[in-house]
């Protein structure tokens, strides 16, 4: 087995034979495409079963709260994950596992055991950050609309850390041959979507540094992925039952205190690594089939 330090995550894509500079490009070309015939596929299937519905140009005005809204916001983003691994399946220049981590493909175990850790370290101190401030309205979810979006925030997260932590960090990082220039470039896109003030800009592009370098140091997407979620998760179940509101305007108070959170869920994993050895395990060496395959 090889030594975990040789499973760099960022320019993992440099260690297959089929790697060339511009094949990412192909890639994200069919992904845009796939996203672009995706995004009409959910608009039919919203309006085929629920009629129009608004669209927001913002987070002050996004409905996560009825069916209608929880899918059709939902499933515009978790598009996202089967329109980059198809792009990426046809290309083939590199085995789809290793977009999801350098240790050999998806690792349920680290996932569950960061979630567990991250439930305590951050979403009960959020949920509790918020219902501290008392409520603000009545309850906003449907009963649909609550099955709906708990369904949908996992898929809209695992697509984000896709995009931007795994397809847009390893590309960059792989060209210059740097995790930073990466690290950097992911965290100015994954800012730029977000229509947040600028106390929101901040810390949004803290957030993206933050899921950057849990995304190095544990060598994967499982742990981010864990932490993004239950971002999302415990603010939109909060507001969706009364406790505060989603707005692009955020106060220096609740942003401090979410990258509080989020910075000690990064020093636990740093302990995890170096004392827990959480993240050495390698399932099996994505290098040696996919090499070993493509020379036949």
């Amino acid at each position: 087995m090889k030594n975990a330090s040789e499973h760099e995550y960022t320019t993992y894509p440099r260690m297959f034979n089929a790697y060339r500079w511009y094949k990412p490009l192909l890639v994200g070309a069919l992904y845009v495409l796939f996203i672009v015939f995706g995004l009409l596929i959910t608009d039919l299937i919203t309006k085929l079963f629920f009629g129009n519905v608004a669209s927001s140009v913002g987070y002050d005005d996004m409905d996560l709260f009825t069916t209608a809204g929880a899918f059709s916001n939902g499933a515009t983003a978790a598009i996202v994950i089967p329109c980059l691994l198809l792009a990426a399946f046809i290309v083939k220049d590199r085995p789809i596992s290793s977009y999801f981590s350098s240790m050999g493909g998806w690792r349920w175990k680290v996932f569950f055991k960061t979630l567990a850790v991250f439930i305590v370290i951050f979403a009960i101190p959020s949920a509790i950050f918020f219902a501290l401030k008392g409520r603000t309205s009545d309850i906003r979810f449907t009963l649909g609309g609550l099955i709906t979006i708990i369904l949908m925030i996992p898929l809209q997260s695992i697509g984000e850390e896709l995009s931007y932590r795994s397809f847009c960090m390893q590309t960059v990082s792989s060209w210059f041959r740097i995790p930073v220039a990466g690290l950097i470039v992911q965290i100015i896109l994954f800012t730029i979507v977000h229509p947040y003030n600028i106390i929101g800009i901040i810390g949004i592009a803290v957030s993206a540094l933050n899921y950057g370098l849990i995304c190095i140091l544990t060598r994967g997407l499982e742990a981010p992925s864990a932490l993004h979620i239950l971002n999302n998760m415990t603010e939109i179940l909060m507001v969706g039952f009364g406790f505060g509101s989603l707005t692009g305007e955020q106060t220096v108070p609740s942003m401090l205190f979410n990258l509080t959170l989020k910075i000690l869920c990064f020093l636990f994993l740093l302990y995890a690594d170096k004392k827990l050895h959480w993240f050495d395990e390698v399932r099996y060496d994505d290098v040696e089939r996919f090499n070993a395959r493509t020379r036949k």
